[in-house]
């Protein structure tokens, strides 16, 4: 499969994208760890924060568009963040616990 031209935008801003939501949403006094590995057939970005777990009934509509888990006051923004990084791209997935959050984009190396 051939990159599309827009592909390196996309693989630029879904860090920042990921690292914002924990960088927002996560504890402050717990750390935000950011991963990333590449093998020869896959590409794997994980962002993972503590803080307050998702609640799991809101887990399985994560990803639709303008869908937002209402966790703090004052979150603005569309919520469509997790719909565009699923988007034929690959696969992200979540999951949420009292200790900890982690997102985890996996992708095909070369798309």
């Amino acid at each position: 499969m051939q990159p599309r031209r827009h592909d390196h935008e996309f693989v630029q801003w879904l860090p920042s994208n990921l690292l914002g939501n924990a960088l927002t949403h996560g504890a402050s006094t717990r750390p935000v760890l950011v991963r990333a590995t590449s093998r020869r057939e896959t590409f794997e970005l994980s962002v993972t924060n503590g803080g307050e777990p998702i609640p799991p009934g809101a887990l399985a509509t994560l990803f639709q568009p303008f869908f937002r888990v209402i966790v703090t006051p004052n979150q603005g923004r569309f919520g469509l963040g997790f719909y565009i990084a699923k988007a034929d791209r690959g696969t992200l997935d979540a999951a949420s616990s009292p200790q900890e959050t982690r997102f985890t984009f996996s992708m095909p190396a070369g798309v």
